[in-house]
């Protein structure tokens, strides 16, 4: 994390550091930025740590159903046809609806309480659907579980906005979600454990969804104990380590995370292309990524291996993606920027959608899902990351962490019906869709790049005048504010 040290000449002009005077006066003095690296690296350890414990208790949550599939549901359960299409989809028209709502919740209620509130609730939820006993049952489950998994993951990406500033923001971004890949890795060994217990209460399928809903629901409530709302809560940080934060968070124009959302400036980012074309990045993303987490199982088991094979089997796309997401945070260095980082990801999502398309032999395609894997883990990371480094202010955070949430969502429902029972063993249809996200993900990352170069452009040529402006007027700018510059 050398590339990340905090130093005073490095930060970009502030429009809220006079209102913070009265705050800084008690900042130490930390002329080598040691003390401001060790406090941050404090909030890695505890809140980072936390969300992404929670993060690959999701993944392994929403993976769960491919496993119980390949162990017996459908049979267990009736399903023919697209039922089972059905359930996997109908979690999304919830988990969409319910994303700005919760995030907005969150807002109102502190990420303590509601991330922590959420977890128990998508736990228990699990624990439900192992008692379900037909179509009908899941799909009850599933709808409640999306609404509760719909804050979840905007929620976390708004708080990693209001802890570290803006230069920081992708690297965490991309390492919240490499617990999704994690979650893949020990999702199926765990799962191929689990099919092992031969208690008669539940069948094998039964206790995947029993056990680790339990765990997801236990570890929500500790949630509830370690998190803060803010830096100047942690029960971590000393009073020193709070005001160095506070005073590199105005620097950075991100003090403005203490302030409610604005709605008429929430209207005026609902209106703003580049949040839709940014978040369209894990909208394509996504195609691969519920592949991996939903379907890779399956389809491995379509190659002829035993269940307990093709879940143990997940574990090699799930640490292709790990590396690759994790390897996502340093793309926009070694590659100039986060565009040419999103080309370079997207490249490999399609070169391995290719070989998928092309080739029928066991060996390539199980390669090909780890290529897949990594080009599209590695998008994961950095769309949300380029999407949060720009928001500038609590509004607009909170409005494109929901929109990043739902045209995720949108991806994962898509996906959901891509790879039909009727295209086994070869999938065609559900591969040559994640060509075609590949490909829609170069579009939205080009057009999204050009926008950015524009908008940057005009505030150096002709900048807002903010003279006749109140202090507050100028923080509601956000990132209209002519000293605000965009991430490329």
């Amino acid at each position: 994390m050398s590339d990340e040290k905090i130093q005073a000449d490095s930060v970009e002009p502030s429009f809220t550091a006079d209102s913070s005077k009265e705050a800084m006066s008690d900042v130490p003095a930390d002329p080598s930025g040691k003390k401001l690296r060790w406090a941050f690296r404090k909030v890695d350890v505890t809140l980072l740590f936390v969300v992404f414990i929670s993060n690959v208790l999701n993944s392994m949550d929403r993976a769960n159903l491919g496993m119980a599939k390949v162990a017996g549901l459908e049979k267990d359960t009736g399903m023919t046809g697209s039922d089972f299409n059905v359930v996997a989809s109908i979690m999304y028209p919830s988990y969409l609806v319910c994303m700005l709502p919760s995030n907005l919740a969150l807002r109102k209620f502190g990420a303590r309480f509601w991330l922590s509130f959420i977890t128990v609730i998508w736990g228990l939820i699990n624990m439900c659907m192992a008692f379900a006993k037909n179509r009908t049952d899941f799909i009850l489950c599933r709808l409640f579980l999306g609404a509760a998994e719909s804050g979840a993951t905007p929620g976390a990406l708004m708080l990693i906005t209001l802890w570290y500033p803006r230069k920081m923001v992708t690297s965490r971004v991309a390492l919240f979600y490499s617990a999704f890949a994690a979650g893949a890795i020990i999702g199926g060994p765990i799962a191929s454990g689990i099919m092992k217990i031969t208690n008669p209460r539940f069948k094998s399928w039964e206790w995947i969804f029993f056990i680790e809903g339990l765990v997801t629901a236990g570890f929500g409530l500790i949630m509830f104990f370690l998190l803060a709302d803010y830096p100047d809560k942690s029960w971590l940080l000393k009073k020193g380590e709070k005001a160095l934060m506070r005073q590199r968070m105005a620097e950075d124009q991100a003090e403005g995370g203490h302030r409610a959302v604005n709605m008429k400036r929430l209207w005026d980012h609902a209106r703003d292309p580049l949040v839709y074309f940014q978040a369209l990045i894990l909208f394509s993303a996504n195609f691969g990524v519920n592949t991996i987490l939903t379907f890779a199982t399956i389809i491995v088991n379509q190659l002829g291996y035993s269940p307990s094979a093709s879940q143990a089997m997940q574990a090699a796309p799930g640490i292709c993606g790990f590396i690759g997401i994790l390897l996502s945070r340093y793309y926009p260095k070694w590659l100039r920027n986060h565009f040419f980082s999103s080309i370079f990801c997207s490249t490999w999502v399609i070169v391995a959608s290719v070989i998928l398309l092309a080739t029928a032999n066991n060996g390539a395609r199980i390669f090909a899902l780890c290529l897949l894997s990594f080009g599209c883990f590695g998008n994961v990371g950095l769309g949300p990351g380029w999407l949060m480094s720009n928001v500038g202010g609590p509004t607009r955070a909170a409005f494109g962490g929901a929109i990043n949430g739902i045209l995720g969502g949108l991806g994962g429902l898509c996906t959901s019906y891509i790879y039909r029972n009727k295209d086994a063993p070869r999938y065609m249809f559900g591969h040559g869709m994640n060509l075609f996200a590949g490909l829609l993900s170069m579009v939205v990352a080009t057009i999204s790049y050009v926008i950015i170069l524009r908008r940057n452009k005009k505030k150096e040529t002709n900048p807002i005048d903010i003279s006749h402006m109140s202090e507050d007027e100028k923080i509601d700018l956000e990132s209209d504010h002519p000293n605000f510059r965009y991430v490329e």
